[in-house]
């Protein structure tokens, strides 16, 4: 597997962790092998039932806990527009 952290500025002045999974499935592999690396984004918005999960989600779900801000939620966001839709339901 593989995990990329970011930890961003909390609304109590502290830092929380977020997180983005990727668990290397045959599927990912054979993406990896075939040079279809845009797919992979696609499989870890997916594979929650694998414990994958993309730094969006993991930055929307601290949002939504009320843990970060809207600003830094899209700040440390990698794909920002992804997480602006993810905000509006």
């Amino acid at each position: 597997s593989v995990v990329s952290q970011k930890l961003v500025p909390s609304l109590d002045g502290k830092r929380v962790l977020a997180k983005e999974v990727l668990i290397v499935t045959p599927s990912v592999k054979a993406a990896i092998k075939n040079d279809n690396t845009s797919e992979i984004y696609m499989m870890i918005n997916q594979g929650a039932p694998q414990g994958m999960i993309t730094m969006e989600q993991d930055l929307l779900r601290l949002y939504t806990e009320r843990k970060i801000s809207k600003e830094n939620a899209v700040s440390y966001a990698n794909n920002k527009n992804r997480i602006l839709q993810l905000m509006k339901g």
